[in-house]
């Protein structure tokens, strides 16, 4: 068996900000991002009197229905993973039922399309250590089939992402529900208490196109990735297993610390990506050692990584 190698002739690929791209910046495939929740729980508008607002500390079952025409609720859940990686965050949704059908019963609401809610999403994202990625706002239909050119496995929902922060700044795409349930509670129900009195998961899909793309900086005589000694990885000095190579990209995203648009990076600190990097080598991932931006320039980032067994 030959060892594995990186090569000239070798695509090297980025997981940056979640994020997925392929070395051509002008590659417009978009990035499906998976996201798993949990403790969801839609506390129903059914509170009259704000002195019982958040009180009670166990469960309370709404005393109206949570989806019914025109009445509104606000969601909360905890993200879990993204992509199958650990990770953290809140989904906090504002939901407003509209009950849209072509044959509607008394109190719903006539239409050609068959939607039930109207909604609007802020997801806030962090690493495990609980360090900021980015957000993403979404706005959008709930109930109802999923638009046409919506990633295999939706199932429902017509949802727009309106833009982001962090990682995500700019990005524009759709959220389609694969698999979601909630506990629905009355608003005098004490959110402190959510994770306790629990909720229901959920899995949904993004579609993203993202305003930057990470990519490899390739010169002519090659992409540029380095052996420790700084000579290049070329195929007559192949990279080896379990060696650590150092490589140049570019569209990494936020530093922290952060650069005004158009700033070069400092020397000192070291402005570090705070978006997660992983580096795939032949189809293996490798998590970057280092992930910070090259000092003097405005997008050019250097990444150690370790080559797989």
């Amino acid at each position: 068996m030959t060892k594995p190698s990186i090569s000239a002739r070798m695509l090297v690929r980025f997981l940056c900000a979640l994020i997925v791209a392929a070395g051509a910046a002008a590659q417009e495939v978009p990035t499906i991002l998976e996201v798993e929740f949990e403790n969801f729980v839609l506390y129903v508008y059914d509170v009259t009197d704000h002195s019982k607002l958040a009180r009670s500390p166990g469960p309370v079952t709404p005393s109206s229905p949570t989806l019914a025409n025109f009445a509104t609720s606000i969601g909360i859940a905890d993200v879990t993973t993204i992509n199958g990686s650990p990770a953290k965050g809140v989904l906090v949704v504002q939901v407003q039922g509209i009950a849209l059908t072509p044959a509607p019963t008394s109190g719903q609401a006539i239409s050609d399309v068959t939607r039930n809610a109207t909604v609007f999403h802020r997801w806030e994202f962090l690493k495990p250590d609980g360090s900021q990625i980015g957000n993403i706002f979404t706005s959008g239909l709930s109930g109802g089939p999923p638009p046409p050119g919506s990633p295999l496995g939706s199932t429902s929902a017509n949802v727009a992402v309106i833009g982001g922060t962090g990682a995500f700044i700019g990005a524009k795409g759709t959220l389609n529900q694969v698999q979601v349930a909630f506990r629905s509670a009355s608003q005098a129900e004490d959110p402190s208490m959510r994770r306790t009195n629990g909720g229901e998961k959920g899995r949904v899909l993004f579609q993203i196109w993202p305003m930057f793309r990470p990519e490899v900086v390739v010169t002519p005589a090659g992409p540029t990735v380095f052996h420790s000694d700084w000579s290049p990885v070329t195929s007559e000095k192949p990279a080896r297993s379990g060696e650590t190579l150092m490589v140049f990209a570019k569209g990494l995203g936020p530093t922290s610390p952060g650069v005004n648009p158009g700033d070069p990076f400092p020397g000192q600190p070291l402005a570090v990506v705070t978006s997660p990097v992983e580096v795939l080598v032949d189809g293996k991932a490798s998590p970057a050692i280092n992930q910070v931006g090259v000092s003097g320039t405005t997008d050019t980032y250097r990444v150690d990584f370790r080559v797989p067994d």
